[in-house]
């Protein structure tokens, strides 16, 4: 395991809908995360964040900020028909620019913008290493703050299975009680329990999606070179985690899970298929730390 420091939202895809549901979130983050072994490769993966929101007219903007790096570890003797070096390394800078609009008191319209630069860092930066997200959906809210629901639905576009490409945005979120909640969609399904103040404990399904551009030359197992190839990584997460809050500002975070399926592969600048590296289902442990600067502050309104 290496010292890096990422910065990454953890909201994308469905994710980014479901927190513009609280638009009262200012939030910042550090987390790291290891999948041991998905077949002879180690994923190393560093993460921090840091997100805006506040109340515009009738409805909501938010702006976040992340820089993602995913560092993998291949067992060389089992690559050695390919160079695997310009893949071991992938960056991601990311930007998020989101609005909602209050139709009534029951509907809303969302759009999520988010470019991102996907990246070994190699060599110049060109538009192979842009990759734009985007999702348009309508939300529908029923209920009051104390138990409410929220359907969601709409079109995405961009990376959480991989390739970029068109997938439904899907989600249902249940507030039950004080204490249980849990959402419905893709790429994200959970159930939440509150303890007290302190303690929350989550069961999760998460699908997650890279897309890298190596933006320097890659060395094929025929000799030749060829430049802009991608690496193409694709997961589902599923297991536990628990958030502890420490201080009205600070949560401490904890998952274990398992991964029953990854996908990982080396696509050529048309996106065919060059080397399909195999990968195997393996656990995975993360730890982060959240800061909300907003919680004091809504405690004050209470």
């Amino acid at each position: 395991m290496r010292c890096h420091f990422t910065l990454i939202i953890m909201l994308s895809g469905i994710a980014n809908t479901l927190w513009s549901q609280n638009p009262q979130g200012e939030i910042g983050g550090f987390e790291y995360s290891v999948i041991p072994d998905i077949g002879d490769t180690q994923i190393d993966k560093y993460t921090a964040n840091l997100n805006f929101g506040t109340r515009l007219g009738k409805g909501m903007v938010g702006f976040g900020v992340s820089y993602t790096l995913y560092d993998f570890l291949y067992k060389k003797d089992s690559f050695i028909d390919f160079d695997l070096a310009p893949y071991e390394r992938i960056h991601n800078i990311r930007f998020r620019l989101f609005y909602r609009y209050m139709i009534n008191d029951s509907w809303s319209g969302n759009i999520m913008f988010s470019p991102v630069i996907s990246s070994n860092l190699e060599g110049s930066l060109s538009s192979n290493d842009l990759i734009i997200n985007s999702i348009l959906s309508v939300s529908k809210r029923w209920g009051n703050n104390e138990t409410f629901s929220i359907l969601t639905f709409g079109l995405g576009f961009g990376t959480p299975f991989g390739e970029p490409q068109f997938f439904p945005a899907i989600s249902f979120r249940k507030k039950i009680n004080s204490n249980w909640n849990y959402i419905l969609g893709i790429p994200e399904t959970s159930i939440n329990y509150n303890h007290g103040e302190r303690h929350t404990f989550s069961g999760k399904a998460t699908f997650n999606g890279l897309f890298g551009n190596a933006s320097s030359s890659a060395i094929l197992p025929d000799s030749s070179l060829q430049t802009n190839t991608k690496l193409q990584y694709n997961s589902l997460n599923t297991g536990i985690q628990y958030n502890y809050r420490i201080q009205p500002n600070w949560t401490t975070t904890i998952s274990l899970g398992y991964t029953p399926w990854n996908q990982l592969k080396i696509l050529d600048n048309d996106n065919n298929e060059l080397y399909d590296i195999g990968s195997d289902s393996s656990f995975y442990i993360s730890m982060g730390l959240k800061f909300n600067l907003n919680k004091t502050i809504n405690e004050n309104k209470k």
